[in-house]
């Protein structure tokens, strides 16, 4: 059965941050089997418009050229890092506690369904566990990501609002999906959230509209720190002390400004931003058990009560 090209998109994207180590493009159509012509250099021409679409989406493909034997033969890989979670050596139920915690991306494939999971960036947890179903379905992602490719004109609802966007690009950042365009109706370059796009998401014609040079789909979208420092908040930071295993990614995170103090068994205390208190809750529970609000109180208080509603699940 002939896939689109978005569908084959994800699906090479799957199989590049699935696997841990990079692969060439002969192993590439090995393991998608037909998506790919069976002509070398169709099959090479393909692959090379796939590769320039994950890009221009933001998508760090890297590449290296091979020496002996294999001398001038290129291999592709995606930085794992940039769409997981290192290894938390969670149990059980420590997965479903994080995952009711924190909302998961679940996206379909017909390549590697789990491994889309960790585009996301949810590596630990696993499709036999319980899991927030965002209710974003291929149909959608296929139009969306098409749409970015072929730059055709979205229409969709959102908020409650009909919104008309030319989509400049798609970025997964923090277990969610966002599309980033113009918006005809605020007239400015705007981000979405593509679980919160309300009902069926329809395309215009192709190359309606040309993407504005030098656009960057990862500036487009705030960080992590940005979200969790732009908020209305009175109390702006948190004390938070990280254990060890996790403390040099919140470092390398936040930089060395945000240390307060180092512990002798190598856990850190850091001044978190915390003044929009959703985004400091996404961050913090992402993390279970390896991280404890110090202060302030009432910021204690409050991570206190979320982990005593979901004890009883509210």
């Amino acid at each position: 059965m002939k896939i689109s090209q978005a569908e084959r998109m994800l699906n090479l994207l799957a199989l590049l941050v699935d696997r841990n180590r990079p692969l060439t493009l002969r192993a590439v159509r090995q393991e998608l089997g037909k998506q790919y012509p069976n002509s070398d250099e169709a099959a090479r021409a393909a692959f090379e418009r796939d590769k320039a679409a994950l890009r221009e989406m933001g998508i760090p493909i890297e590449t290296k050229t091979l020496g002996g034997d294999s001398a001038g033969e290129v291999t592709y890989w995606v930085n794992r890092s940039n769409y997981e979670l290192s290894d938390l050596k969670l149990s059980d139920d420590e997965r479903v506690a994080l995952q009711l915690a924190v909302a998961t991306v679940r996206l379909g494939a017909q390549h590697g369904e789990e491994a889309l999971w960790k585009l996301g960036g949810e590596k630990v947890l696993r499709p036999t566990a319980v899991s927030v179903n965002i209710g974003f379905v291929d149909q959608n992602m296929s139009s969306i990501t098409t749409a970015v490719m072929q730059r055709r004109t979205l229409n969709f609802d959102y908020k409650g609002e009909k919104r008309q966007v030319d989509p400049y690009g798609m970025l997964s950042r923090s277990g969610f999906w966002y599309l980033i365009g113009f918006d005809h109706l605020r007239k400015d370059q705007r981000v979405f959230r593509v679980d919160r796009i309300e009902g069926k998401v329809t395309a215009g014609q192709m190359r309606s509209f040309k993407t504005p040079v030098g656009f960057d789909v990862a500036a487009a979208v705030p960080t992590e720190k940005q979200m969790m420092a732009a908020g209305e908040g009175e109390l702006t930071t948190a004390t938070v002390l990280v254990d060890a295993p996790l403390a040099a990614g919140v470092r390398n995170e936040f930089g060395d400004a945000a240390i307060i103090r180092e512990r002798a068994d190598g856990s850190i205390e850091f001044a978190i931003p915390c003044a929009n208190m959703s985004a400091f809750r996404l961050w913090l529970f992402a993390m279970v058990e390896s991280a404890e609000v110090l202060a302030p109180a009432s910021v204690r208080r409050q991570v206190i009560q979320w982990l005593e509603e979901l004890a009883v699940g509210k």
